[in-house]
């Protein structure tokens, strides 16, 4: 299972990106969606090598996904990862 190392979420809560191990690359960036009842879920199953290529997803004008201002840096003790959804403690 992949171990979360950092998050970052938008202002409004609703996009993010965790970093977590990776077993080739060390670590990689998956863009976030909130799902509700505080459960992220990664967007397409994607993952990028480095912070500002998951940037860049949202700034696409070709998919739905807008993050809204800036990412900042988020807690993450007691996050549940799996390969389909991260989830926080209620």
């Amino acid at each position: 299972m992949e171990k979360m190392l950092g998050l970052w979420l938008d202002e409004k809560g609703r996009y993010g990106i965790a970093k977590m191990t990776h077993p080739v690359f060390g670590v990689s960036y998956h863009p976030l969606r909130f799902a509700g009842h505080g459960t992220y879920t990664i967007i397409n199953q994607l993952w990028y090598t480095t912070y500002n290529g998951a940037r860049q997803y949202f700034r696409q004008f070709t998919n739905n996904d807008f993050a809204s201002g800036r990412m900042r840096k988020a807690g993450h003790g007691n996050v549940q990862v799996n390969n389909e959804s991260i989830r926080f403690p209620a």
